[in-house]
């Protein structure tokens, strides 16, 4: 592994914090706030959103944090007092606590219990706040088996059958011996579009933003125009779930 490889996957982390939210309404205002990142990964939008004048970010995962914690300092000093990293076993560790924004980004696909993850993530939401969701690839979406490093082929994770996907997937990662896609690194719940809004509605949030398949200035012409054309096939009744990639969306209580 190159001696830079932690600097690079910061940085790449950052310029996909960007893409996340240009995404997300212009008027979206992080400047002020209170925010946590729930799922906070290698720390990249929480250093974001403490660049943009955020208050006080906080970063939670199940995982390990030092990463996180260590490249924000070195890269963004300037800010790494108003950064706090947790790794939390447990919700209840959030008990008390109140922000204007709680994020997620690129994490609801993974959580064993949807449900449950939504209504952690309220109970720190402030009462004028706003929870913000967002992530990709959709379950019925052509990639949303998260099997794109050992095959591009549309719908593969549907077609075929699963004990023959995941011993495929085991010459490529021979150190997971999953046999289900919720066993796999990171698991998979095999979050739909029609799951995700169920999910949603009845955890007593509302939106005031939900867009499928929304581009941001910095995709490329390919994706900006692949992404064009699943917008309008998922128009067509019955397609929307297999051609629904992404969700990029603001809730209230």
């Amino acid at each position: 592994m190159p001696a830079d490889y932690g600097d690079a996957h910061f940085r790449a982390g950052l310029a996909s914090t960007d893409r996340f939210f240009a995404r997300l309404p212009a008027d979206l205002a992080i400047s002020g706030k209170s925010v946590i990142d729930y799922g906070c990964g290698d720390g990249s939008g929480v250093a974001w959103a403490a660049q943009r004048g955020a208050r006080r970010v906080v970063g939670v995962d199940v995982a390990k944090v030092d990463f996180a914690r260590e490249k924000t300092r070195e890269h963004f000093p300037e800010v790494a007092e108003r950064c706090e990293f947790r790794q939390i076993d447990d919700a209840g560790e959030l008990e008390g606590e109140r922000f204007d924004i709680v994020l997620s980004k690129n994490t609801f696909e993974h959580v064993a219990d949807p449900a449950a993850y939504v209504a952690s993530m309220k109970a720190v939401l402030a009462d004028d706040g706003e929870l913000v969701v967002g992530f990709s690839p959709l379950w019925k979406s052509p990639w949303g088996g998260h099997i794109d490093f050992m095959t591009r082929f549309p719908w593969a994770h549907l077609i075929f059958r699963e004990e023959v996907i995941m011993a495929e997937r085991r010459r490529f990662r021979p150190d997971e011996d999953a046999g289900r896609f919720e066993e796999i690194k990171g698991g998979l719940n095999r979050m739909t579009l029609g799951r995700f809004r169920a999910v949603m509605a009845e955890s007593g949030v509302e939106p005031s933003y939900l867009a499928l398949n929304a581009t941001a200035e910095a995709s490329t012409r390919t994706r900006r125009a692949l992404l064009g054309v699943m917008r309008l096939l998922g128009r067509i009744p019955g397609l929307r779930e297999y051609f629904a990639f992404s969700v990029h969306s603001v809730w209230r209580r």
